[in-house]
């Protein structure tokens, strides 16, 4: 445990990870179910409230924007708060959240609504990955970044298909009080085991401190990167069932799908094993640049069940390696803003899913699925680029093993 951090009922590691990590993935998975939850029942909604399914699709739209924009605002705006505060009231404000989502009689309504819980979701993730950096020693915060992480990305195995599920019974609303029950359960759960509180007296940085953060070229560094393969990853991934329909039964692509979840979720723990082992440069080069063979494979083995399943697993697991990986690069860029700069992180990542599905939704209707693929890589390639002509300080080597825990 970090000194500054008293002790709670759910302290405690297993095999390097704090116990409490566990709980806070709660969270994360409840956010990623909501996340990917509404594409899964855009149809239904778009019937149940006579509306357009383009205009409907704002709704998924409305959440990536809010989310990119208003996480780092409502972090900064929270910086003086209470630990516990942040992540059982966020919480707390994310369930209601949902239960106004579920009970909207109009498009209207059901877009202000998911705009409070892209809120209150970018007030909880933030905070959650930075507590999670300061569990144990140095050397294991990569292991317990990806179980954060993989509390998001589990959601895509398990989460979004026990919502759809439930919709098939009750609805598109029905979806949206799971999501809310699995918001409830996660506050409950750090309500019970508790929060961490720092006993440092330091004050909060204000918000001209937080905005140099934000400006200052380690930053744009370690967020320019990671932006444009969001939108080469995201834009691909949106249209991705329809890519695999083209040459494959409509039946094997859940299977596909399921086996994209499932890599995701090891390549959460791959990426948080590498970067307490070898830092997160060289890993990130590596994986990136693998992805992007694995982006440009799409389209060749799209017509091949046993090539589809294998290329499908190595881009997710790639792709959740360096989401892991990247979690720790922006945390390096100044650990006392680790909140602040996790904030801006995730916008990267929900502003680079809106850019990468607008975009290459519109490359679509001038060309054809065809050429995603191939383009998709082209832009991860770019990323790369970036990466090599951005670097970070204190990327190169692990953290120190200096006051390990078992």
């Amino acid at each position: 445990m970090n000194n500054n951090d008293r002790p709670t009922a759910g302290e405690g590691t297993f095999g390097g990870i704090d116990r409490r990590a566990f709980l806070l993935a709660l969270g994360t998975f409840a956010i990623g179910t909501d996340a990917f939850i509404i594409a899964g029942v855009l149809p239904e909604i778009s019937t149940s409230l006579s509306t357009s399914v383009g205009a409907t699709g704002l709704v998924v739209s409305v959440f990536s924007l809010a989310y990119a924009f208003g996480s780092p605002v409502v972090s900064s705006l929270s910086a003086r708060w209470r630990r516990s505060t942040v992540l059982i009231g966020g919480l707390g404000v994310f369930a209601l959240a949902n239960l106004l989502s579920a009970a909207s009689p109009t498009l209207v309504i059901l877009l202000a609504s998911r705009i409070l819980a892209a809120l209150s979701a970018g007030l909880v993730a933030p905070a959650s990955y930075a507590l999670a950096s300061a569990f144990g020693a140095s050397h294991n915060r990569g292991k317990n970044l990806a179980v954060i992480a993989a509390g998001f990305t589990s959601a895509m195995v398990l989460g979004v298909p026990i919502g759809v599920f439930l919709s098939q019974y009750g609805g598109w609303r029905a979806s949206l009080l799971f999501v809310a029950v699995l918001g409830a359960i996660a506050a409950i759960s750090m309500s019970w085991a508790g929060v961490p509180e720092s006993q440092s007296q330091k004050a909060a940085p204000t918000l001209r401190d937080q905005l140099r953060v934000a400006a200052k070229a380690q930053t744009i560094f370690a967020l320019a990167p990671f932006l444009i393969w969001s939108i080469a990853n995201f834009g691909l991934y949106t249209f991705i069932a329809a890519i695999l329909r083209r040459s494959l039964p409509a039946t094997v692509v859940p299977l596909l799908l399921l086996l994209f979840g499932l890599g995701a979720v090891a390549g959460n723990f791959i990426g948080g094993v590498a970067s307490d082992r070898f830092g997160t440069r060289k890993p990130t080069i590596t994986c990136l640049t693998l992805l992007i063979f694995a982006l440009a494979g799409i389209e060749f083995t799209s017509s091949s069940l046993i090539a589809a399943s294998v290329n499908m697993i190595a881009w997710a697991i790639l792709m959740a390696a360096l989401f892991t990986l990247q979690q720790q690069r922006a945390i390096l860029v100044d650990p006392a803003q680790s909140n602040l700069l996790l904030a801006l992180n995730n916008s990267a990542l929900y502003l680079g899913a809106a850019i990468g599905s607008a975009a290459f939704g519109a490359i679509i209707s001038a060309m054809s699925f065809a050429v995603v693929s191939p383009i998709s890589a082209g832009v991860a390639a770019l990323s790369l680029g970036a990466l090599f002509f951005m670097p970070l300080r204190d990327q190169e080597t692990p953290p120190p093993h200096i006051g390990s825990r078992g």
